[in-house]
């Protein structure tokens, strides 16, 4: 495949255009009005195993055909229109622990230069008071976390109220969000976010694929904190701040005494 510099040099000696009629927009329409494409999130399995392993996840909910595509996508074809709704909002879907990002087909996709960075996943808001759960209300109180697409119909209807479960359109690329306060004069609420089925994610610094313990800026700040003097039955050692305190001791000023 043409490396980008390569493709926009082509581009620049190019003159000749196609231009795409009516009907030819309408039979492509048609053709993939049930079809969406899709992209694990980080270095993905052989392209055969992914196969196996999404077939056999979805066999209950339908027939797909999955085709590779160029830069890790894939083409998703889907035998209905229900079948594709329940991909998109029953996920999210995930291979050998790594997420599968699905998205519904756009025309002129072109999957060689294009990064897909945002995700579909269920996200809980625990302590949300039920006098706002409702679509327009729920649009406004997300848009720090993503875009709202849709609201559960337990949610809905108030048939379930320990939390509220919305669908969300996520970029994986950002910190995820793990809370907000709802303010009202001097009333304070706070609602906390939970992710459903979401890969392994650091509670440090909110990215996706990576835990708290090898989280590069939790590294970061630790090298950059004073270390402690700690006497031990073995002597006096310099730790981090942030090791626990041993048992049975008590903290005076900078130095921390084993009783």
């Amino acid at each position: 495949m043409l490396v980008d510099e390569d493709t926009g040099k082509l581009k620049s000696t190019i003159t000749d255009c196609i231009r795409v009629d009516e009907g030819t927009k309408l039979r492509a329409r048609m053709r993939f009005k049930f079809a969406m494409y899709g992209k694990l999130f980080g270095r993905s399995p052989i392209f055969e195993h992914v196969t196996l392993s999404l077939t056999k996840q979805w066999s209950s909910i339908g027939q797909v055909q999955i085709s590779d595509m160029p830069n890790g996508f894939l083409l998703i074809r889907c035998e209905s229109d229900e079948v594709k709704q329940q991909l998109l909002y029953g996920g999210p879907w995930m291979v050998n622990g790594i997420i599968l990002q699905l998205a519904p087909w756009q025309p002129y996709f072109e999957p060689a230069f294009t990064k897909l960075m945002k995700a579909m996943v269920w996200v809980r808001l625990h302590n949300l008071p039920v006098d706002f759960w409702e679509m327009e209300t729920l649009e406004i109180y997300t848009e720090q976390i993503g875009t709202l697409l849709k609201v559960d119909e337990y949610t809905e209807t108030l048939a379930k109220t320990r939390f509220a479960r919305v669908c969300m359109e996520i970029d994986l690329s950002l910190p995820l969000k793990r809370g907000f306060w709802l303010l009202d004069g001097e009333k304070r609420v706070f609602v906390m976010v939970q992710y459903e089925k979401l890969p392994m994610f650091c509670y440090e610094c909110g990215m996706v694929g990576h835990g708290k313990d090898t989280c590069e800026r939790r590294q970061e700040q630790s090298s950059k904190e004073p270390l402690l003097a700690v006497r031990t039955t073995s002597g006096v050692e310099k730790v981090n701040r942030e090791v626990p305190p041993l048992k049975n001791s008590r903290t005076y000023a900078n130095q921390e005494y084993t009783i």
